[in-house]
């Protein structure tokens, strides 16, 4: 959009002009030039009524910004409104410029904001639209919007800033992948309503209680909601468990940032192919992130689940933010037969603490490394050579994102 020149008038906007006129004011009064004083006098009454107008057109109006979506995929649109609304007896004029920080850039890779221009009756409303195109992961804030009110002839704009609290969240893209497996860990090797234990944590509903079940499998809150006994449905023990870890120190030491969002994107991937075949994902991640301080969610799998999960993604710095280990700590027991899949630059002493800490408990990790083997890095000697792979093994190509709305 073209700049918007501000549409103001040079008589009455400078102190020196209005002094001047209150003088020549005096001076007709004092030597009583009837048509001085008229002409005076009108000059300052003028621009008093426009002052005043400008002041209460500010206090009467009312505005707020809008979009369609929050959460969006590189490349995805969004509608960007704002709407005007003039709650005043005067009409109103109006120039509007709202900074995207980062969200719109030119083709010399330069910032650009929104502008508009508008003119409002008394009790009027107007909306302004704009189309934007969502940029690489990260998170956006547009804003504060600059809303510049003032009298139909400009004489007196005044600028004021408004806040603006929207928060658009970019995800990493979602890229293809190759053929991919994990280790399936069955527990007891038969689906859960036949086996002779039941997973207390995966629970796919209720049905009537049936005479000789366990009491313990009796959903007591969705018993008294129907006031008939139902016991609890639960999910097949075989179900793959996937605990998905992204490890940014080794990406902050050597600043490979290219590297660093090839690997997120990696990760939203496999989270999203997880999500589609039904297997349970949690994730964790020892990065600092923006906004919000929720690094981790547990292994689950329901509704939004994938949504979270991409959204912690999207909001990660390449900045270490935290122990990796004491992060897992912190967490809630990891259900039996998970599986691990490490993200990192490459393989370090924090690798091995990943796998000593893992393999205390009996689970399986797999370390993806986005540095070659050639680069001399030492592999710790609690990390398996089978365990450790690289991202290109499981990516096709570096091209072709896909994204999803």
């Amino acid at each position: 959009m073209e700049d918007i020149n501000r549409r103001v008038s040079s008589l009455f906007i400078t102190l020196p002009f209005i002094i001047l006129a209150m003088l020549l004011l005096i001076a007709a009064l004092v030597y009583k030039q009837r048509d001085l004083t008229i002409l005076t006098l009108l000059v300052v009454a003028v621009a008093g009524a426009a002052k005043l107008w400008t002041t209460l057109g500010r206090r009467g109006t009312l505005c707020h910004t809008t979009m369609d979506r929050y959460k969006v995929f590189p490349g995805n649109r969004i509608d960007f409104g704002l709407t005007l609304k003039n709650n005043t007896l005067f009409p109103l004029w109006f120039q509007i410029n709202i900074p995207l920080n980062g969200l719109r850039r030119d083709e010399s890779d330069v910032e650009t904001s929104l502008e508009g221009e508008s003119s409002l009756l008394w009790h009027d409303s107007g909306r302004f639209h704009w189309e934007l195109t969502a940029p690489r992961r990260g998170i956006y804030r547009p804003g504060p919007v600059g809303l510049t009110c003032g009298d139909l002839f400009g004489f007196f704009p005044k600028t004021q800033e408004i806040e603006s609290h929207n928060e658009i969240v970019v995800y990493p893209r979602l890229v293809p992948l190759k053929p991919f497996s994990i280790i399936r860990r069955d527990f007891f090797g038969i689906p859960g309503d036949e086996s002779p234990v039941r997973d207390p944590v995966y629970i796919l509903g209720t049905h009537d209680y049936q005479f000789g079940r366990p009491a313990r499998f009796i959903h007591w809150k969705a018993s008294a909601r129907r006031h008939v006994l139902q016991e609890k449905v639960f999910e097949p023990t075989e179900q793959e468990k996937v605990l998905l870890i992204f490890a940014v120190e080794e990406f902050a030491r050597s600043g490979d940032s290219e590297g660093f969002e090839r690997s997120l994107e990696a990760v939203a991937s496999l989270a999203a192919l997880f999500d589609t075949e039904g297997v349970a994902t949690g994730f964790i991640t020892d990065a600092a992130l923006r906004g919000r301080e929720t690094f981790f969610r547990a292994v689950r799998r329901d509704p939004g689940h994938l949504p979270s999960i991409l959204e912690i993604l999207a909001r990660i710095r390449m900045e270490k933010g935290r122990d990796l280990i004491e992060g897992m700590r912190g967490m809630s027991g990891l259900p039996y037969g998970v599986t691990c899949l490490c993200f990192s630059h490459r393989m370090s002493e924090e690798s091995g603490t990943i796998e000593e800490y893992f393999k205390r408990r009996r689970v399986p990790v797999i370390h993806y490394v986005g540095a070659p083997s050639s680069d001399g890095v030492t592999v710790p000697r609690s990390a398996r050579r089978t365990s450790i792979r690289a991202i290109d093994d499981i990516l096709v190509g570096n091209d072709g994102g896909v994204d999803r709305a």
